[in-house]
């Protein structure tokens, strides 16, 4: 289940919530050459082109190990780590933010 915490602001940046991970995106107005491409989730024809996927962790439990399980995708501008486990959630969500700001565009054009 996808939750947003926010709606997009002036920047297009949204956070929110996949299953029991956080994440948050930047969402542009246009499809860039530096986005996600929603069938693919390779570089290059997609609007998110800022994407952080992470599991939360108590501090009393915080080393670097722990860190680096709890993330689960990082993009900006270019894939720096994604879970091939978790592709098919990355998926799920870039697709849904696509198509929740194409749905608002839409809306706007009336």
């Amino acid at each position: 289940m996808i939750k947003v915490y926010s709606k997009t602001n002036k920047y297009g940046i949204i956070y929110g919530k996949i299953d029991d991970y956080n994440w948050y995106a930047l969402v542009q107005a246009d499809v860039v050459d530096y986005g996600i491409n929603p069938k693919t989730l390779s570089k290059g024809a997609g609007r998110v082109s800022r994407l952080f996927i992470y599991k939360d962790i108590e501090r009393d439990v915080l080393n670097q190990s722990t860190i680096s399980e709890s993330i689960i995708a990082d993009y900006r501008h270019k894939w720096n780590f994604i879970n091939d486990d978790k592709k098919d959630m990355v998926k799920k969500l870039v697709n849904y933010l696509e198509l929740r700001y194409s749905l608002k565009v839409l809306k706007e054009a009336k």
